[in-house]
């Protein structure tokens, strides 16, 4: 159990210790980048080639020593592997090295920004463990991952979303639509190492490289926070390729197929293995692209499948994941897109009730109740559940003495910010939340217009 204590002499170091001379060295790789950006990395001119893409993972195969070829083995076929036992003074001696090596590293604009910003976000405790846990309490890499964190927020989000947890109300339509199509995210299912499944498949549709990374960005984000056990035990992926055309289809972007394995590298959980599962050759130089854009030590753990969906599914069960958790059918088709819907608004409702609202909001919730006249405004599931709301409460609000009557619309106005819902008003092509007199004047407006219906003065 964590002691407190060893949380305040943490503190109390950061404040004393002077770090400018540390004889501190990292331990990174020769050939890995030290630099906080990722996206920009240039594009090898064989990236797409699946001879050289395979020779570069023999390549990395062959440095690994026997005891490293073993745990891949395992990794990618999911045998349980023990994590590392926290213990209060690793705990403490670790946030200690992180910061050590946060300092000392010399690319970390956007995260120096963060600390200027809000020092207590960028310092929080178990944001920084999330990161040790995922290079299993190597400081340095944890440090690199962690500053590479910040760059990757700043370059989808910009400098005001540095110290904010990102939430569905963050993100805007095209965002929104790239979330909900179901079509990469993490499912609530894990292979036999115990380790979450991040399934990605193809759609009928092209999205714009930032979209899918800030979807993606956002669905790491939300499912690091959803159990400790996902920071020490990392998740596997499996990336499905179905259909034999790429033009049209969410795979037909070069940029994002480049771009996208390198979240992996800035986020706090950790790739175990990935499974790449395809139909036709049309995808292997699409594949190819994927394998290099991996990072080197993830390069290794990439396994390649081809056959028909089922036959790809047989193989992974090989590799201790069962295909009965993946909803995907025989011919390739997403089988619970109402499901996970459902679980998106949920976890938006969730994300309402617990942060800050936004001072703006580009796709309105159902819960939300927009302000204004028409068609659009009254066929939103939350005007017409602001309209149920008042029906049920009509007699009450009658009933009631004239001072009583502003408890009672308040009774309403509560209800909806319970299920998560707002009062917006359009804000040029966004939305604003209207105040509290705004909405209480649009549910007395509903009040006056049943009694009008109901012929009572």
């Amino acid at each position: 159990m964590w002691d407190d204590s060893l949380w305040d002499d943490y503190s109390l170091n950061l404040e004393k210790e002077d770090v400018s001379d540390t004889d501190i060295t990292p331990n990174e790789d020769e050939d890995e980048s030290k630099s906080a950006e990722v996206f920009s990395r240039p594009v090898p001119h064989d990236a797409s080639d699946p001879e050289s893409a395979d020779s570069l993972i023999a390549s990395q195969m062959a440095k690994l020593s026997v005891a490293d070829r073993e745990k891949v083995y395992m990794d990618v076929h999911g045998i349980p592997d023990d994590f590392v036992v926290e213990t209060p003074e690793l705990i403490h001696n670790s946030l200690l090295g992180l910061q050590r090596e946060i300092n000392i590293l010399p690319d970390k604009k956007a995260y120096s920004i963060a600390e200027q910003l809000d020092p207590a976000y960028t310092q929080d405790r178990d944001f920084r463990l999330a990161f040790l846990r995922c290079e299993k309490f190597d400081c340095h890499k944890a440090a690199l991952r962690l500053v590479r964190h910040f760059q990757m927020k700043l370059d989808l989000f910009g400098q005001d979303m540095l110290t904010r947890d990102i939430t569905q109300d963050d993100l805007n339509m095209d965002d929104m639509d790239c979330l909900y199509s179901s079509s990469g995210r993490f499912l609530n299912a894990y292979d036999k190492a115990g380790r979450v499944i991040n399934m990605m498949v193809q759609v009928p549709k092209t999205y714009k490289t930032n979209t899918v990374l800030r979807k993606g960005f956002y669905n790491f984000m939300t499912t690091y926070r959803r159990d400790v056990d996902i920071q020490r035990r990392g998740f596997v992926g499996v990336l499905l390729h179905p259909g034999d055309e790429i033009k049209g289809s969410s795979a037909d972007n070069a940029d994002l197929v480049w771009k996208l394995p390198k979240l992996n590298e800035g986020v706090p959980i950790f790739l175990s293995a990935i499974h790449l599962c395809y139909t036709t050759d049309a995808w292997e130089g699409m594949h190819a692209m994927v394998k290099t854009a991996l990072s080197k030590p993830n390069q290794v753990r990439c396994r390649v499948h081809t056959g028909t969906i089922l036959e790809c599914f047989e193989e992974l069960r090989g590799h201790g994941i069962d295909p009965s958790c993946i909803p995907i059918n025989g011919k390739g088709e997403i089988t619970d897109h109402s499901e996970h819907s459902q679980i998106l608004e949920q976890q938006r409702r969730q994300e309402r009730l617990l942060y800050p609202t936004r001072s703006t909001i580009a796709v309105p919730f159902c819960e939300d109740v927009l302000l204004g006249k028409g068609t659009p405004f009254q066929i939103h599931l939350g005007n017409k559940k602001l309209r149920q709301f008042v029906a049920d409460r009509f007699k009450k609000y009658e009933r009631a003495q004239k001072g009583e009557k502003k408890a009672v619309a308040y009774e309403i106005i509560d209800a909806v910010r319970g299920n998560g819902g707002l009062f917006l008003k359009q804000d040029g092509n966004r939305w604003a939340p209207a105040t509290d007199d705004v909405a209480l004047l649009k549910v007395g407006a509903l009040f006056r217009y049943l009694r009008l219906k109901n012929g009572t003065k």
